[in-house]
């Protein structure tokens, strides 16, 4: 929403299933929807919500938007930035993302991982990883932080509670939940951190804009720096085009004895991009021209450009009424804001 309040002549239609939300003092105009688990209600109020606002584009935000905006694309009166991809699940399944790029010649740029669906695989699974002293465990379709465990041996999970890491499991302990569906485990990779930004136009990217990420806490970026990394930049590309051929992409990539190995894929606006707004890259105003004009603008990113993010607040009145009358934005201090 900072980067689309930075474009002269948008107006922000918002939704969300909550009146309540901290994105709404951004929007021109708002509406509450029903949540995306009520998918045929959520198309009716998208639907009702395009027509009535003649919206000219649709921007899906959450991770599960991204799935129904893909089967269901031709509902929606009004263009998407949903990606456009022969497969959503190749995307947001990291199992079936890693099995691709294997069967595409990219085996060197995934980590060392395994499959299981129940405890007895998990358990085989750990031998595989016997030689390591961590060893992560996460959902195939979890995004963020979430289902994330590193898993280690008693010695070491009793050193990471006397330390607080809240994130840190003693394997067995694991082990004995009731594990069902797919997971994976995975090689702990200790090397820098980075995230790339890629905007795909017509099977080529626009922009693609590398992050390094010094500081995360419950997967949010409080710290980073933009950095112009070719090698980087060149995988991401290879990556990217591979998986679809138009949308957003964020890339999350650990270095490793000088290769890059891909940690994750989320296809759609992640909150962290606004590194890549701050340093002169403003990826919903590429989305716009590219959905829009059919073009890619050209961009001119501020290579070293650091952000430290921290929280911030908005308080209003609870007296029964809409607590954001349609000036509130107006009257708010926010950042990006139009006088």
């Amino acid at each position: 929403m900072r980067g689309l309040r930075e474009i002269d002549g948008v107006t922000i239609i918002g939704c969300d299933r909550r009146q309540v939300n901290a994105g709404r003092p951004f929007c021109d105009r708002f509406y509450q929807i029903s949540s995306v688990h009520d998918e045929d209600q959520y198309i009716l109020d998208i639907q009702r919500i395009v027509q009535e606002e003649n919206v000219d584009l649709v921007f899906p935000s959450l991770h599960e938007e991204i799935d129904i905006y893909h089967r269901r694309r031709g509902e929606i009166p009004s263009r998407s930035i949903a990606p456009v991809t022969q497969s959503v699940n190749r995307m947001t399944d990291k199992g079936e993302a890693y099995a691709f790029m294997e069967a595409h010649g990219m085996k060197k740029h995934i980590p060392r991982y395994t499959l299981f669906h129940t405890n007895e695989e998990l358990r085989k699974a750990l031998m595989r990883f016997s030689d390591t002293r961590y060893t992560v465990a996460k959902d195939t379709n979890a995004h963020g932080a979430l289902g994330f465990a590193l898993l280690t041996d008693k010695e070491g999970y009793l050193q990471a509670l006397s330390e607080g890491k809240k994130s840190v499991v003693w394997e067995e302990d694991y082990a004995a939940i009731p594990h069902h569906g797919r997971k994976m485990l995975m090689e702990y990779l200790a090397g820098q951190e980075y995230s790339v930004d890629m905007y795909l136009h017509r099977g080529k990217a626009c922009a693609v804009i590398p992050r390094r990420r010094s500081g995360v806490a419950s997967g949010i970026v409080l710290d980073g720096v933009v950095v112009e990394d070719q090698q980087l930049m060149k995988l991401a590309e290879e990556v990217g085009t591979l998986f679809m051929t138009d949308g957003f992409l964020n890339l999350q990539f650990m270095e490793q004895d000088g290769e890059y190995l891909l940690t994750d894929l989320n296809p759609r606006f992640c909150g962290s991009q606004i590194m890549s707004l701050g340093a002169g890259v403003n990826f919903p105003e590429i989305a716009l021209r590219c959905s829009l004009d059919g073009e890619c603008p050209e961009i001119s990113p501020k290579w070293n450009t650091r952000m430290v993010r921290y929280r911030d607040q908005f308080f209003m009145e609870e007296n029964g009424k809409d607590p954001f009358p349609e000036q509130l934005a107006e009257n708010l201090s926010i950042p990006g804001s139009k006088e």
